[in-house]
């Protein structure tokens, strides 16, 4: 017998769990279709770092909703603990750091950029860093140091996503959306590859797989990035803060060093290789030089939803009624999770939301 929603949310991601979350707990039917466990993709392979004022530039229209969703966190943590959910949220601070003079200038100056817009943003000198980080690599110049930033434990926040999003009546259904159905310019449902589930509003939160269901209006144009991950032990003394270069970051998780990442345009193939963790692993002992004696407890990898301009799909599709996107993430899947939640949320109890989503419209790749 096919299933009945009020909603019905293509992929368990973070993006996904976030939206039925959100949905769940405004009261809406909500049924979530996933071909794989609840997270097990591209959310599970990231580092969980909450970085806007690192990924995102001055002036990119990506600066002001990731620095929204990163305080959010805040209540989202404090909401989930109240359920008995530790997400591992940690604002430790982020530090971008310049291993040449060029960097550290350009570097200086976004810290001025910044703090024109009202962020907090400091520069800390060599001195200042070695103090800081005993390990760090005594040839750096300096850093931009980003104290809101922070990092999320990754795992713990999608089963914990899961968990509230079930306990406000969300349904979780195995298997994979080959089509979302329409007739007369509105949504039907979505079929699977056994079964139709019926209802008025789909949510496309499919991430690198997004592009490949059927019935959609026009392209939607995600591809996966492969992202190379790496685990090294934590150096002993070293505060637990994230560490970020121009070749590769370490965000600490317990005892471990969690070192990535690559960008490889890969297609599907979800696999590490020699050249991936090899390019990990020079970064990570350019940061920290004492990591080269210690031995890789793991490594894994993981698919990005990337879009061709780096900016994620988010808002209702213009031809189709009860059509809307809620994809293409890409490194920041798990910064932008609280605020999709919200956006999608208010879209579809309220019919609006206060944020202009007119940079992230899908007609922008149209030609």
């Amino acid at each position: 017998m096919a299933e009945r929603a009020d909603v019905a949310v293509i992929g368990a991601g973070v993006i996904g769990l976030a939206v039925a979350r959100a949905l769940a707990r405004a009261g809406k039917d909500v049924v979530v279709l996933d071909r794989g466990a609840p997270g097990d993709e591209a959310s599970a392979a990231a580092a969980g770092m909450l970085a806007p004022q690192i990924e995102a530039h001055a002036e990119s229209a990506l600066l002001t909703l990731a620095v929204a969703s990163r305080e959010h966190y805040q209540v989202l943590a404090a909401s989930l603990a109240e359920a008995g959910h530790d997400i591992g949220l940690r604002i430790t601070g982020i530090t971008q750091l310049a291993f040449d003079e060029l960097r550290a200038v350009a570097l200086r100056g976004l810290v001025d950029a910044q703090r024109r817009l009202g962020l907090e943003a400091e520069w800390l000198s060599r001195t200042d860093l070695l103090k800081r980080h005993p390990s760090l690599n005594p040839q750096v110049n300096g850093a931009l140091l980003a104290p809101r930033d922070g990092c999320v434990n990754n795992l713990a926040l999608c089963d914990a996503l899961a968990t509230d999003a079930r306990a406000h009546g969300a349904r979780f259904l195995p298997g994979e959306v080959v089509e979302v159905t329409t007739r007369s310019g509105r949504v039907t449902g979505v079929q699977t590859a056994l079964d139709k589930v019926h209802a008025p509003d789909v949510v496309l939160a499919a991430g690198a797989w997004s592009g490949t269901i059927a019935g959609l209006p026009g392209p939607v144009p995600v591809e996966p990035v492969r992202g190379q991950m790496a685990a090294l032990p934590w150096p002993k003394g070293e505060p637990a803060s994230v560490l970020y270069s121009d070749e590769g970051y370490l965000v600490p998780r317990g005892v471990e060093a969690l070192a990535g990442s690559t960008m490889e345009h890969a297609g599907f193939a979800k696999t590490t290789t020699t050249e991936g963790q090899a390019q990990i692993l020079k970064a990570a002992y350019h940061i920290f030089p004492a990591l080269a004696a210690v031995t890789v407890t793991r490594s894994w990898a993981g698919l990005r939803p990337m879009t061709p301009d780096g900016l994620p799909i988010l808002g209702f599709d213009p031809d189709v009624d009860g059509l809307l996107y809620a994809t293409g993430h890409g490194r920041n899947g798990i910064l932008l999770a609280p605020i999709t939640g919200e956006i999608v949320r208010d879209l579809l109890v309220a019919g609006e939301t206060r944020w202009d989503l007119s940079a992230y419209a899908v007609t922008r790749f149209a030609d």
